[in-house]
């Protein structure tokens, strides 16, 4: 079996670099897409010969065609739609277009640029699969303020049932649900760290995930799930 390359978007810190460090582990390479330069690179040094980057904007089609031209010197076999942006905490009678635009274009269109971009490139792989990282907020509408980030994360759920269903049986395609995981994304939602840490009363097990536990379910749909497609796994701690 040759060698998985495993193409994860936002892969330059939170849970996209978490996966990518579980990806190398087990001895994928790994092609690391971000908007954010310096970070991607100093990700991508992390990992030496294990990795390719390319610094992309998802949501621009001419981006994502570029970075599409680079993976032919590395097909990809696996991806993790990881990418995407919360938005600004905007109440329903004072939404803001622009903001509603760039949530979409991120989180949704970006997703289905870099999945088609993803199926012209790829490789061949006996255990090809798709990850679409979703959130609760895709079952719950999200955090008051939120409601936009929560209807992106609601497509993408969509989306993975219908990918999953016009893709197989050659690519399987599954998503995860994360609760609320200790990444820089929430700084926009909560105050400060203790804010945050207040949170953990919510959850059943009492305390909020970090973003290993959800590169650990990433990579149990990526190799080990042979016969899951079309599925959402939450990584909640029993939160809904």
């Amino acid at each position: 079996m040759s060698r998985p390359v495993v193409l994860i978007t936002g892969g330059a810190a939170g849970i996209g670099l978490a996966i990518a460090r579980r990806m190398v582990t087990r001895g994928a390479v790994v092609w690391l897409w971000d908007q954010e330069e310096k970070p991607l690179a100093a990700a991508a040094a992390k990992f030496g010969d294990m990795a390719r980057s390319f610094t992309v904007d998802i949501a621009d089609g001419e981006a994502v065609n570029m970075a599409e031209a680079a993976l032919a010197t590395l097909p990809p076999t696996h991806l993790v739609n990881n990418a995407g942006v919360l938005g600004r905490n905007m109440a329903l009678d004072a939404m803001d277009a622009v903001e509603i635009d760039r949530a979409l274009s991120v989180n949704v269109k970006g997703t289905l640029l870099v999945t088609a971009a993803f199926l012209r490139a790829r490789a061949a792989h006996t255990q090809a699969a798709i990850v679409n990282v979703a959130s609760i907020a895709g079952f719950n509408g999200g955090a008051p303020g939120h409601a936009v980030y929560g209807a992106t994360k609601g497509a993408i759920l969509a989306l993975t049932s219908a990918m999953a269903r016009d893709l197989a049986p050659g690519v399987r395609v599954n998503a995860l649900a994360p609760g609320i995981i200790d990444t820089d994304i929430q700084k926009d939602v909560f105050a400060d760290r203790a804010a945050l840490a207040a949170q953990a009363s919510g959850v059943p097990l009492q305390r909020i995930g970090v973003p290993d536990e959800v590169a650990e379910a990433a990579e149990w749909l990526l190799f080990g799930a042979g016969y899951v497609t079309g599925e959402t796994i939450r990584v909640g701690g029993g939160r809904k």
